[in-house]
């Protein structure tokens, strides 16, 4: 054309920058952009764009280049343009620049394609930003006529969950659930209920038990547990403990570690008291008082040391149709431990024995605990045995209370049990080994002197004749002679 004496039109150096972007041609883009300014044609947005398109196997550093370039020649960026640069930086994992040139498209007014900002989206929430990934979405619906997949908004929704990112469960999910018609699954509702549970949401946490519910997920407990834990941070005790009601209803048996968000919502004995008012009216109301709730009510007494209440709790358990199982004696073993109330634990294990409640080794532990806090501890040793011929391996924890007890009260039997817990396949930690290091130094010290002493109150050691006599003539008297010249 040049020698013919024809100017190529921007159409042409268009058409040739297009196949160089096709084949990757970076070096010879860059050379038909020189040749149309040298000739006059200057470049717009479109030659642009297919300029960056050539540098797709170059690094970052090619694409400043041509955005500099555009910036020189004054040439506005378009939604191409932006697109292309966000995805590359997606794809070497920089959502920080995907997320500036993002932003930049809303300064120059120019909406990003969907496709673009469901890509950021969900790259942003899966790398653990849930609120901006949210933000996002929000704005780009805002701003746009088109509408983001519902895939976008499940890993928002998942993100949200993972993170117990509340108000971003709580949006996500009425989007996908209630907006878009979506069943989340069973492993997304499970994560709904973790946050819901964790910043006492109630009414998701039943939402989300009627979806589970519809799409044809069959109850269980782990289901049930997160809802007891909401109503419980609201200090909803009575619709708590409705909700245990349901579970036998749908038989499910709730387990003690159910109802125990219950008792750590009860932090002081006021609220403790109150709750045998709504107790009582269950019961008024025709209502079985779940075993579960009694034991979370001896658990809250049991944290806040109060062994009054708890035996109270005990001792009336009959009243409500229940009695005592293998949880609630451990836990009032637990307070007697903290109470130092060997004469209780004694009673308490005569319960037992009469309630026909196997112990378990949990039993034992705190008992041998019991035992420790006394000054007369013998019966420890009878009870570590007992647990042993029970089948039960004594943790490292009573091993290490027995021997700082017998530490504590100088009592040598400490060697035989740090014996047996090496011989278990524990190691006393470091503390506890210096611990032991210096009662044996001072063992070993003890030993040495009552040695000395059994020496000082023996017989005097007597000096032999010889050795006598000279010291008394000063070294003159001997019986042999010395010989009169020095052998060398």
């Amino acid at each position: 054309m040049k020698h013919s004496g024809l100017q190529p039109s921007i159409a042409t150096y268009t058409a040739l920058m297009n196949a160089a972007a096709r084949e990757g041609q970076w070096l010879d883009a860059w050379a038909i952009l020189d040749d149309m300014m040298a000739v006059g044609v200057m470049p717009d947005v479109a030659v642009f764009n297919a300029l960056l398109k050539a540098q797709h196997r170059c690094n970052s550093q090619y694409i400043w280049k041509v955005v500099d370039k555009m910036n020189e020649l004054g040439v506005v960026p378009n939604a191409d343009i932006f697109s292309f640069i966000i995805r590359r930086y997606l794809e070497g994992g920089n959502m920080e620049l995907a997320i500036q040139y993002f932003c930049a498209m809303k300064s120059h007014q120019i909406i990003p394609k969907v496709q673009v900002a469901q890509s950021l989206i969900a790259f942003t929430a899966q790398s653990g930003y849930p609120r901006l990934a949210l933000d996002l979405a929000t704005w780009f619906e805002q701003a746009s006529i088109r509408r983001l997949d519902h895939t976008v908004w499940v890993r928002c929704l998942i993100a949200s969950a993972e993170h117990l990112y509340m108000d971003g469960v709580f949006s996500c999910w009425k989007k996908v659930v209630h907006d878009l018609k979506m069943n989340p699954g069973e492993g997304i509702c499970l994560s709904v209920l973790d946050t819901a549970a964790r910043n006492g949401l109630p009414d998701l946490a039943t939402d989300v038990l009627r979806v589970l519910k519809l799409s044809g997920t069959e109850w269980q407990e782990y289901h049930f547990a997160p809802l007891v834990e909401a109503f419980s941070r609201q200090k909803q005790f009575k619709e708590a403990f409705q909700a245990l009601e349901i579970m036998r209803t749908e038989g499910i048996e709730p387990l003690p570690e159910t109802a125990y968000p219950v008792a750590e919502a009860m932090t002081d004995t006021k609220t403790i008291d109150s709750t045998w008012a709504i107790i009582d009216e269950l019961q008024k109301d025709g209502k079985k008082v779940d075993v579960t709730i009694l034991q979370a009510m001896i658990k809250a007494s049991v944290k806040l040391g109060d062994l009054q209440r708890a035996i109270g709790v005990y001792k009336s358990l009959a009243d409500y149709g229940a009695s005592a199982d293998l949880t609630i004696f451990n836990l009032l073993l637990q307070a007697c431990v903290r109470a130092s109330h060997r004469e209780l634990g004694d009673l308490l294990l005569t319960d037992m024995k009469a309630a026909k409640v196997k112990p378990d080794q949990e039993t034992y532990e705190s008992f041998i605990s019991l035992c420790l806090t006394q000054d007369d501890y013998e019966d420890t040793f009878f009870y570590l045995e007992e647990m042993k011929a029970a089948g039960f391996l004594p943790s490292s924890v009573v091993y290490k209370r027995v021997i700082e007890k017998c530490l504590d009260s100088n009592d040598p039997r400490f060697q035989v049990a740090v014996q047996e817990m090496r011989e278990q396949g524990y190691q006393p930690s470091a503390g506890l080994q210096r611990t032991i290091r210096k009662a044996l130094d001072a063992a070993a010290l003890a030993s040495l002197r009552k040695a000395d002493r059994d020496v000082i109150a023996g017989e005097p050691v007597a000096i032999d004749g010889a050795a006598r006599r000279f010291i008394e003539t000063g070294g003159v008297e001997g019986t042999v002679e010395l010989p009169k010249e020095r052998i060398d």
